[in-house]
């Protein structure tokens, strides 16, 4: 196993992002107050992968968004702390419920409201498209854009490296 294999063998939690994350960060606005987002559905395949193996995920976004809580509640995402620019009391919050230390969770970010958790956690991850101060403190880059399915790879790489990848080919009949 090399280092990132070793660090996503180890994460029990995934925080996202969610703007530039899970979405490409446009937000669609018309006549009426509100906005709406795209939302990649590979990403909410990754989100139930891990959750069937028993690693929760959890939003943490600055952006308060009723889609974004629309989205977590569609994939049963319990943790959604959306409209928090400060979101390091957020990770410690979680570290606390979930009784896990830093290096037992991953966190996935694209600006520089995250860096205070990426540069704690053990499983710092971006987008390709990320802001360069971001890329500089991540373990791993995928090349994969904000919006186009990072949280699925990042939860193929968490779920090959604890050994949860076969069974789930295998119910799938893969």
């Amino acid at each position: 196993m090399d280092d990132l294999d070793l660090r996503a063998a180890k994460i029990r939690l995934l925080c996202t992002d969610v703007d530039g994350v899970l979405t490409v960060g446009t937000l669609h606005y018309g006549a009426r107050p509100g906005h709406t987002k795209a939302f990649n559905v590979r990403d909410g395949a990754g989100i139930k992968w891990l959750q069937r193996a028993g690693i929760p995920v959890a939003f943490i976004s600055g952006l308060h968004a009723e889609a974004t809580i629309h989205r977590a509640q569609d994939l049963a995402v319990e943790d959604c702390f959306a409209g928090h620019l400060d979101k390091r009391p957020i990770l410690d919050r979680l570290c606390e419920k979930y009784g896990l230390e830093y290096d037992q969770v991953a966190h996935l970010g694209d600006d520089l409201a995250d860096l205070p958790l990426l540069r704690r956690v053990g499983f710092a991850c971006c987008p390709s498209d990320a802001a360069s101060e971001v890329k500089a403190v991540c373990h791993w880059v995928p090349d994969v854009p904000g919006g186009y399915g990072l949280l699925r790879a990042v939860a193929e790489r968490i779920l090959k490296a604890q050994g949860h990848w076969d069974a789930l080919l295998r119910s799938y009949e893969a």
